[in-house]
């Protein structure tokens, strides 16, 4: 199913404001119990992953966040990463009908994850000035200094930055029944455990 995005009207525009946390050197932002975020998916040289737009549809009240992942090679070929509060997450690809289903120990990310972040200072990021933070060598992530919403973030392991082109928070996932794994997801063998190297995007609390 394709997604409509519209653009936002006033009433968003004065949500967004009320739902961006204050954010500083010593207060990292926190993230709103439910959003959707756009974002293209930047490798660097020497990653491997490739370039792909990313629609994250986040909602801490029902336990799960969905990742679909469009690469620009294959734009049939969209991946759907769903984590829940099982601490399970399904890898899968409505196309094909393949599906993977690893067990997570963390679950999905807390608004406050970046609770314990360090602050690297002011930095200029894709033309807007910008709070920078860095969490266990995991990922460095860039706030707008002013309303605090994600302009960047990038993975160190993954060797890829997300850059924000479209961030509505409130705004839920089109479909609730995207937030549950497809049936050939169930009918699958047991998860596998996640092993330590492929923590490249683990959400750490």
């Amino acid at each position: 199913d394709s997604v409509f995005f519209a653009p936002p009207s006033m009433l968003s525009v004065h949500a967004a404001l009320l739902l961006a946390a204050a954010c500083g050197p010593d207060a990292p932002p926190v993230w709103p119990r439910r959003f959707t975020l756009v974002q293209r998916r930047v490798p660097d040289a020497s990653a491997s992953v490739s370039l792909a737009t990313t629609v994250t549809f986040y909602d801490a009240d029902r336990g799960a966040n969905l990742i679909q992942i469009t690469p620009d090679a294959n734009a049939s070929d969209v991946v759907w990463d769903l984590e829940l509060d099982s601490r399970l997450s399904y890898y899968f690809t409505p196309s094909t009908g393949q599906c993977k289903e690893i067990a997570m120990p963390v679950g999905v990310l807390r608004p406050t994850w970046l609770s314990n972040a360090t602050f690297l200072g002011r930095k200029r990021v894709n033309g807007r000035d910008c709070l920078a933070y860095t969490k266990a060598d995991f990922i460095d992530y860039y706030a707008d200094a002013t309303t605090c919403e994600p302009v960047s973030w990038y993975f160190h392991t993954m060797r890829a930055r997300f850059d924000s082109v479209f961030w509505a928070p409130g705004l839920a996932v089109p479909n609730a029944s995207w937030l549950a794994p497809p049936r050939y997801c169930r009918e699958e063998a047991s998860p596998e455990p996640v092993a330590a190297a492929s923590k490249k995007k683990l959400k750490l609390e």
